[in-house]
């Protein structure tokens, strides 16, 4: 460990929270999320759960808002020991975690993020030999994966049909650049940031995007008409990956308190996730947004664009060196429907979801 990187930036940085301060080990968490997103909401529920069941020896330091790391620093931040563990989004790491990326642009896939960040845990962290292979590369150890609620199409004026939108340009990026051309309209890949003033100049007709952006960026006031239909999700990657020594170093109880708390944190993150959907929803509703039905015409194109980008995300993989991509999606959507049906059954019961979620877990690490 190079405490003194660690102890510099640390010092510099202006959103530390530290959860157990009198513990007899801390472990630094470093995430590129601002401080009010789901993962990073449900963070200290997950530490609190640690040091339950640690007896009040682990404690973590927390660092949000890019103030440590950033989205495309931080599997350097953990290989090189800034940070001992951190939040790793896949679609930005193509090169070095290929599998993480597929995943990312597999956005079209049908789920919710109870399921899919249950399922995703299982697959890579317990039963993917190219996974672990890629991982030990950059010297992590992988624990928790998330999924955030789905995406919509949200446009300035209502649409009757796609064919509204022919020739129309929607912002759209990673995983859902396939689909305006689809539907004979043109991507357009404007910032996250500057999509409210192309929506009010008329520049960009709609946005596929997170349901949280109508707040965030306050799409709410150019944004007259949502698709009540999602359009995929951000599949978003490893919440919670380790530095691999680090890891090692901490004695047999303290990675067994940490592991059994990985589906508190998981199943604290698709709760608060899923509260601030529904809460974004009803205010947009309420600033006279209309969500709207779609036709059964535009639900047989979405669905025949998810069947196209299925195959669409299996090149990708080939091309990114990934032989197995194939059987990789195979074990991805059956592990994926697996958990569409458990959720299914279970609604959102968070005590519920946690218990599955834990039952699966120490029964694929047997």
């Amino acid at each position: 460990m190079k405490h003194s990187l660690a102890t510099t930036a640390l010092a510099c940085s202006l959103s530390l929270t530290a959860f157990g301060a009198s513990a007899d080990t801390t472990l630094v968490y470093g995430s590129w999320a601002p401080s009010t997103d789901p993962f990073s909401r449900a963070f200290p529920a997950f530490a609190e759960q640690v040091a339950a069941q640690s007896g009040g020896e682990i404690a973590f330091e927390t660092h949000f808002d890019s103030s440590v790391v950033q989205m495309r620093t931080v599997l350097s931040a953990i290989d090189d020991d800034l940070v001992d563990a951190g939040y790793i989004a896949g679609s930005v790491y193509q090169a070095e975690l290929p599998i993480e990326s597929i995943i990312a642009n597999y956005s079209s896939i049908e789920s919710n993020p109870w399921a899919l960040s249950a399922a995703m845990t299982e697959v890579l962290t317990r039963d993917c030999d190219d996974c672990a292979t890629q991982y030990d590369r950059y010297g992590i150890v992988p624990l928790a994966y998330g999924a955030t609620p789905h995406f919509y199409l949200m446009c300035r004026d209502a649409i009757e049909g796609f064919s509204d939108l022919e020739g129309k340009s929607i912002r759209a990026a990673s995983g859902n650049l396939s689909f305006p051309p689809f539907i004979g309209a043109v991507p357009v890949s404007t910032p996250t940031v500057e999509v409210f003033e192309a929506m009010q100049r008329g520049q960009v007709e709609c946005a596929m995007g997170s349901i949280f952006w109508l707040q965030s960026y306050s799409l709410w006031d150019v944004v007259d008409y949502v698709l009540d239909m999602p359009v995929g999700q951000y599949n978003n990657g490893l919440i919670l990956a380790f530095n691999k020594d680090r890891w090692e170093d901490l004695p047999d109880a303290h990675r067994e308190a940490i592991s059994a708390s990985v589906p508190a944190f998981i199943a604290e993150a698709a709760a608060t996730g899923t509260a601030m959907a529904e809460e974004v929803r009803a205010a947009s509703i309420e600033r006279g947004v209309v969500w709207a039905e779609p036709s059964a015409e535009m639900r047989e194109t979405m669905q025949a664009w998810f069947a196209s980008k299925r195959d669409e995300v299996a090149e990708y993989g080939v091309g990114l060196g990934v032989e197995a991509t194939p059987q990789l999606l195979e074990q991805v959507e059956a592990k994926t429907a697996e958990w569409n049906a458990r959720v299914d059954a279970l609604g959102s019961d968070k005590d519920a979801f946690l218990a599955a979620l834990t039952e699966a877990l120490e029964a694929s690490a047997n």
